[in-house]
């Protein structure tokens, strides 16, 4: 395709780069060659050239003991040297980058083709329809028969009337065709994943071939990414890593979202990888102020990258992949590598778009057959219908008149299902261009995207534009500039409350009876608070909370970079680089008021108030690196790099409290008459790094990396701020090997590998942990200052995480099936936490203490179960199993146990004993119970419990944590049609239902069901009396189901979800030819089909009420499941 105007003029477009500051290095590779032989073969000379340059080559190996000519170049190009040994040979090259795919041109041919030929011709694309340049067509059983595609994938053969073509492609599955006569045959070829040469990502953005790692990396590519359109790369990851698992809050659009990836290693919720996007270290910091009264949920700041301008993602999981990264990485690396533009894709424009929508599933499990009302346990011995309260122990709804609570008069019915009535269906539509060029000497790529989403919430509404530039160029043969612009702007409205106070929670108290429409009149001409339940604080009208408790948030961002790359030789070079990370967060929350009591400052806040707060974060980088890369001998080849980073950090947070406003709806702070409270927050840290490491190569099938960083980290004290920590990595190929000695293994097995790997990384603290300050907070009209309750602790060390990593690669039938095991064992001592300390620190102590490991193993594996001319199926599957365990927590300060759930005062806590694993949970409120597990009944005919700390701890009612985790997907080709599908699992774990708890008192719970109907709604609690004695005393149902404990609530939160479902259809060129169009895929798209197995009662057992750590255990007023089905375009120009 011919490029515009601008690209037709190099010169121009160079220095626009240059003043734009956006460039850097393209790895071009120039190297003089020297080569004088007689004749010899071609693989002689492809082994010399390489042992003189960093050039990779990629040919049949047929062509390996094919004759040359004589050479004799002095200081010369590769082409010189290719276009000596080549002449009238038959074979044909062509140099892409550092790469040269060479294929047989088709000449000389055989005596006995000639005279039965005819001339085939057609046209080689990828499964989305993208034209292949440079794929081998070559005639099957001659290897001087063959030609590449061109730069429109076309290509044309002469072929015997018997023959068959192969076509063969670096990174896709080789197909044989046979034309059977026709002179037009175009060809569809799918990728190979799996291949032995494949190239990952690695720290510091290097590529490197996988078999020579000597630790596990997983990577997604942009399609495995993307075949959904999720718009979030944190949701879009989920089932797709083997190790990986997240902690998300289900509240509606965007929620945030936790990745751990091997377990949690340290005590104080610090457990996230680092996130790098092209090099950039990239905040993922959460914004929220949610808890079980109340607050909201905005979001992780992942949300603001656009994920149809990724490429690749490469998971470095733990400390082995990620020790070059130094602290900050102790938990794994999410390294982002977006697309950019290459001359061979030539100039280039691309569109895609989702449409989605989204409706609501499974609710929590109700009863329909009660309504409301109360049980009379001394004159009527039944139920009796009463429209003041608050409870649903009614009678039964049997359609008769009854006056409700607003004094109409209607059928005491049920009214559907309130958890989902309220909702809407929600919808959206994302939107992204890109343009794309590049010439010999520079490379462009600009796009923009636009995603915007109106949520299941009434009034919920999520928007975000994003705008990328990157951008290089060759300035000389010595050097070249690259760099990179991203900016985006993420806003939100009405994101949904928390807990008691969110209309979640309101929904779930609402009697059958009661109609949701009559509810939508939330208050009066006098502004008053209108709800079913009358003026009372504690149960709120759902539509009172969704519109006259609103809510605002905005993110604008820009993060980008700036490098320039020195080649000194062909094989050493150094690179400078300056990257940022910048965010403007503003919030805004209004409170309408409740018109309950008028009074000023109640924990409801109930008249009219508007709370506002302001973030600025910035995050520099400035990195140095000297890469070297050398094939020494023919055996040996060496590369190094060593490099230092200075990163620096700034936040800076304001907030402002105001009320009683003077125009109800004018929220402004200069319409408020009373200034509630005023805050101002901030820190800076900073980091001072040197790094290195060397890799060593032995034949190909021997690898040994090692690595060293040295840390300085402003946020530990002098005597304690520096910390080294090495790693080696290990890599032999032994399927290699054994061929390089004439002892191949069996010829089913394509190849095997050992990896080995050791590694430690140190992890600092928060900014000023080690000394006690005052701070000032403004609260109604008065300036106080306030002194820590914490004590600091300025003698604070790193802590010290030590991983250990084996693994074995295995490939089968020329990679058809394959897996990837590793096994690794981790430990994280030093942990800074906080225990508790004698007066007057009641907020207790920071120490270094505690240990926790981590141990498992993973497991992928992946096949090509079906492969004919037109048709595959594909399935891969990742499995993994990590137990995380607190060996010790600090004994010397007589500290056995700790809680990480402090704040919600739930019926549960979740946490941990030393010698147990993590994620315990505890009921605050046992049964209590005899020698032989009975309950204990009291003279009431109810339960009786313990509460006593000391002993409940020692009693844990379940654990957060899956025996295993695991996804399956699988992919069916048929042609140009493609369905692909992801079923993600998890076996074991616990959560507590408190939803349900609450609904059980409330006698909504579909539990509630049997409650003694027949026996006058009386029932007898299961246990013994005191002394002994079956228990025989009645209680009513309310006051059975309501002494009900939290044991009663926990269920197993395993399950089988089909997550993910495509089926698309790539449209093939030919259709397309006459149309301005070069590729068009179509696909319907469909998230978070279902449940296909769970335990938990309607409810979604990954559900959380927050992120904070091991929320995961407890379900309360999650927002319902949801389903998402839409369709996906994709075109290219």
């Amino acid at each position: 395709m011919k490029g515009n105007q601008l690209m037709r003029k190099p010169k121009l477009l160079r220095a626009l780069l240059i003043l734009l500051f956006v460039a850097a290095p393209i790895q071009w590779t120039r190297a003089q060659i020297v080569l004088s032989t007689p004749k010899t073969t071609l693989g002689a000379v492809i082994k010399n050239i390489k042992s003189q340059s960093n050039y990779q080559f990629f040919y049949d190996d047929k062509l390996a003991e094919m004759p040359v000519n004589a050479i004799d170049v002095k200081n010369g190009s590769l082409q010189s040297v290719l276009d000596a040994a080549l002449q009238g040979k038959g074979i044909t090259y062509k140099i892409e980058d550092n790469i040269v795919y060479l294929s047989a041109s088709g000449e000389p041919q055989t005596p006995q083709q000639t005279g039965q030929e005819h001339t085939v011709t057609g046209t080689v694309v990828d499964a989305t329809g993208e034209a292949l340049i440079g794929v081998n067509v070559q005639v099957k059983g001659n290897p001087t028969a063959g030609t590449i595609t061109d730069f429109e994938g076309n290509y044309s053969l002469s072929v015997p009337g018997n023959g068959e073509i192969v076509f063969s492609y670096i990174g896709y599955r080789s197909e044989t065709l046979k034309p059977d006569g026709k002179d037009v045959l175009n060809v569809t070829m799918q990728e190979d994943t799996q291949q032995i040469g494949e190239v990952v990502v690695t720290a510091l953005g290097i590529k490197r071939e996988k078999k020579m790692l000597g630790y596990a990396v997983q990577e997604l590519k942009s399609d495995e990414l993307n075949k959904t359109g999720d718009p979030s790369v944190t949701s879009a990851l989920q089932g797709k890593v083997a190790g990986l698992q997240m902690n998300t809050s289900a509240t509606g659009l965007g929620g945030s979202t936790k990745i751990t990836i091997r377990g949690n290693s340290s005590l104080t919720d610090n457990n996230q990888p680092l996130w790098i996007v092209d090099g950039v270290p990239f905040s993922d910091n959460t914004t929220s102020d949610a808890s079980r009264y109340g607050g909201v949920d905005r979001g992780s700041a992942s949300m603001d990258i656009n994920p149809d301008d990724i490429e690749s993602i490469s998971v470095l999981k733990g400390p082995n992949a990620a020790a070059l990264y130094g602290s900050r990485a102790g938990n794994g690396v999410i390294l982002i590598t977006t697309k950019k533009g290459s001359k061979k894709d030539g100039f280039g424009i691309r569109y895609s778009g989702n449409f989605t929508w989204t409706a609501i599933g499974e609710t929590l499990d109700m009863q329909r057959r009660y309504g409301q009302g109360h049980i009379d346990t001394k004159d009527a011995k039944t139920a009796v219908y009463d429209k003041t309260d608050s409870g649903s122990w009614g009678p039964v709804l049997d359609g008769s008149m009854k006056e409700a609570w607003n004094g109409e008069t209607y059928a005491y019915s049920n009214y559907g299902d309130k958890l989902k009535d309220y909702f809407d269906t929600g919808f959206s539509h994302t939107h992204n261009v890109s343009i794309s060029n590049g010439t010999e000497k520079s490379h462009f790529r600009t796009s923009f995207g636009y995603s915007d989403n109106d949520g299941v919430f009434p009034t919920e509404s999520l928007s975000r534009v994003n705008a990328d530039l990157n951008a290089g160029t060759e300035l000389n043969k010595w050097v070249s500039m690259d760099g990179k612009i991203s900016l985006s702007r993420t806003k939100a409205d009405n994101r949904p409350l928390y807990g008691d106070y969110g209309a979640i929670s309101q929904l779930m108290r609402i009697p059958n009876n009661v109609r949701l429409d009559d509810l939508k009149q939330y208050s009066d001409e006098t502004h008053a608070h209108v709800n079913w339940t009358g003026p009372t604080a504690s149960i709120r009208n759902p539509y009172y909370v969704l519109h006259q408790r609103q809510n605002s948030d905005e993110r604008w961002r820009a993060f980008g970079y700036y490098s320039m790359k020195i080649n000194f030789t062909d094989w050493l070079h150094l690179s400078a680089k300056y990257a940022f990370d910048y965010y403007r967060t503003r919030v805004q929350s209004t409170n309408a008021g409740d018109g309950i009591n008028g009074e000023a400052n109640t924990s409801m806040i109930t008249n009219d108030s508007m709370d506002r707060s302001e973030e600025n974060f910035f995050e520099s980088n400035a990195e140095v690196i000297l890469m070297g890369d050398r094939q020494l001998t023919d055996n040996f080849r060496l590369g190094f790099n060593v490099g230092g980073n200075f990163m620096y950090q700034r936040s800076e947070t304001l907030g402002v409290g105001v009320g009683n406003m003077v125009d109800k709806g004018n929220w402004m702070l200069n319409a408020a008459n009373l200034l509630r409270t005023g805050s101002e927050d901030g820190y800076k840290r900073a980091m001072n790094s040197v790094f290195g490491s060397v890799q060593m190569a032995w034949k190909e099938y021997l690898s040994l990396d090692l690595t060293a960083r040295n840390d300085w980290s402003s946020t530990l004290p002098s005597g304690n701020n520096s910390f080294f920590y090495p790693s080696a990595n290990l890599s032999f190929v032994v399927s290699d090997f054994l061929r390089s000695i004439d002892k191949p293994l069996p010829s089913w097995v394509t190849f095997a590998k050992a990896r080995l790997s050791a590694a430690q990384v140190g992890k600092d603290t928060s900014p000023y942990q080690l000394y006690n300050t005052y701070s000032f907070k403004f609260d109604n009209g008065v300036l106080t200052p306030t002194k820590d309750n914490v004590k600091m602790n300025d003698q604070l060390k790193p802590e010290i995480a030590t991983s250990y990593e084996a693994g074995l690669d295995m490939k089968f039938l020329n990679n058809r099936l394959g897996f990837d095991f590793t096994y690794y064992y981790s430990k994280t001592k030093n942990q800074i936490m906080k225990v508790p300390a004698a007066a007057p620190w009641s907020g207790g102590q920071w120490v270094n203490a505690g240990m926790v490991t981590n141990q498992g193993v993973e497991l992928m594996l992946y096949s090509t179960l079906v492969e004919t001319k037109d048709f595959a199926f594909d399935l891969n599957v990742n499995m993994a199993h990590n137990v995380s365990k607190v060996k010790e927590l600090a004994p010397e300060e007589n500290v056995n146990y700790m809680f990480f759930n402090g704040d919600g005062n739930f019926p549960v806590k979740v946490g941990t004993r030393a010698g147990h694993k993590l994620g315990e949970i505890y009921a605050t409120s046992l049964y209590k119970r005899n020698e032989n597990g009975d309950i204990i009944v009291n003279e009431n005919g109810l339960p009786m419990t313990v509460t006593n700390e000391s002993e409940y701890v020692n009693k844990p009612i379940g654990n957060i944590q899956p025996k295993l985790t695991m996804s399956v997907s699988p992919t069916f080709t048929y042609k140009g049609i493609t369905l692909s599908a992801l079923f993600d699992m998890k076996f074991g774990g616990d959560i507590f239902s408190y939803s349900e708890m609450l609904a059980t008192g409330n006698g909504l719970a579909k539990r509630t069901l049997n409650r003694g109907e027949e026996n006058n709604y009386m029932m007898v609690f299961p246990g013994v009396t005191e002394s002994g004695e079956v228990n025989t005393k009645q209680v009513s149902a309310s006051e059975y189901y309501g002494a009900l404990q939290a044991e009663d609530f926990i269920y197993d939160a395993s399950f089988i979800k089909l997550k993910e479902l495509s089926i698309g259809y790539s449209f093939p060129s030919s259709m397309l030819k006459k149309t301005p169009v070069n590729s068009l895929n179509v696909s319907f798209v469909a998230r978070n089909l279902c449940y296909l197995m769970k335990h938990t009662p309607g409810t979604s057992p990954e559900g959380g009420y927050d992120t904070t750590m091991f929320s995961q255990a407890i379900d309360y007023a999650s927002l319902p499941f949801t389903r998402t089905f839409g369709i996906s375009i994709n075109l290219g120009f």
